[in-house]
């Protein structure tokens, strides 16, 4: 299973919507918004790859709505097909400085519309792919830095001293094995985001219980949190099942969990529960850390959202954007919701019909 491309469809003509609809459907998942306002804002939370974006709207026009995604650093990446029945060359030109990355003049044949939404679908592919690579090979160039060093300075004093007592030598092999593994974790990290991303990754769907899944994620971050002080306080139903990959999962629950206990504050207490509401399986995890800074917050699910990868800590910042992947193939969503000062609360939600078979 693979997962499917985002495309929001704008346009405030009912008869235009149901055209798209008719034509995308099939391979596409689609949201719709009627005004340039509803655009933005939807643009914000569904994250597609294309905007197929209509002119002439009531209130904000499309060559608004163009300037304010390019000006979004949370939509930049988007890819903007503006269809119009405006068709003089001033205002085709007006549209591509304003940032559409294509014009189409409406109507427009069916055909000429899917390869375009093809060609800049496998555009947006290769750009985000290089943008990838690059970033992870800066990370690597950081984050590999203090592991090589914990691991070849012991290393070298065993070489130098043949005659280290017993007790000498475990604490410098313990060393070792510590940066031995972070740097598994990092490129075990690296390669399933590379999976992920490009879609090769190979799930294993089966039924299973997500409160035993989230038990199971709360026992692996017990130890962390009780050497803060912290409570872990689940709220769990007897049990909860959902068509879903039980490792990958619970790896999406830990990251989450271990983010929520990093973050929160000694002696607080972390929440998560576990319910069902309108057909879809969740999970709340709350803490009562300082909050994530509003201008990131759009972003915080995004692979190298920091400001520079400097920040990503270990490889941390790795971790959420794998979690939004993970559950994307799941066909669900995954949401933060967070007040300075106050705490953080990350939404887990997955369909109780399982996903969808492409």
């Amino acid at each position: 299973m693979s997962v499917r491309e985002k495309i929001l469809i704008v346009d405030d003509n009912p008869t235009n919507i149901e055209i798209l609809q008719e034509y995308l459907e099939d391979n596409y998942d689609l949201e719709i918004a009627s005004s340039g306002e509803e655009a933005l804002e939807k643009a914000a939370s569904f994250q597609p790859a294309i905007i197929l974006l209509d002119i002439m709207m009531p209130g904000m026009d499309g060559y608004e709505v163009c300037k304010r995604v390019r000006a979004t650093p949370s939509l930049a990446h988007i890819k903007i097909i503006i269809l119009s029945v405006k068709a003089m060359l001033s205002e085709r030109l007006e549209g591509y400085t304003s940032g559409a990355d294509d014009y189409i003049t409406k109507p427009f044949e069916e055909e000429e519309l899917l390869a375009k939404v093809r060609v800049y679908l496998r555009l947006k592919s290769v750009e985000e792919m290089n943008e990838l690579n690059s970033n992870l090979l800066a990370m690597l160039s950081h984050e590999t830095r203090t592991p090589l060093t914990s691991i070849l300075m012991p290393v070298e004093i065993l070489l130098a001293d043949q005659a280290m007592d017993a007790d000498k030598r475990k604490t410098l092999l313990d060393i070792v094995y510590d940066g031995t593994k972070n740097l598994q974790k990092l490129f075990d990290k690296i390669f399933l985001l590379n999976t992920l991303k490009t879609g090769t990754a190979t799930l294993d769907f089966v039924q299973a219980d997500l409160c035993e899944l989230t038990s199971a994620a709360i026992e692996a971050l017990s130890k962390a949190a009780e050497a803060r002080n912290l409570r872990i306080e689940p709220q769990l139903p007897d049990n909860l099942v959902v068509r879903l990959d039980r490792k990958k999962i619970q790896q999406v629950i830990e990251s989450i969990l271990d983010n929520a206990v990093r973050f929160s504050p000694a002696c607080s207490a972390v929440q998560i529960n576990v319910f069902e509401d309108n057909q879809y399986a969740m999970v709340t995890i709350a803490d009562h850390g300082e909050g994530i800074d509003p201008q990131f917050l759009a972003q915080v699910f995004n692979e190298f959202a920091c400001s520079d990868v400097d920040h990503h800590g270990g490889g941390h910042g790795l971790s959420l954007a794998i979690a939004k992947q993970i559950v994307s193939y799941h066909d669900g969503t995954i949401d933060a919701e967070s007040t300075p000062e106050i705490g953080t609360t990350i939404t887990l939600r997955l369909p109780l019909a399982g996903p969808t078979d492409r």
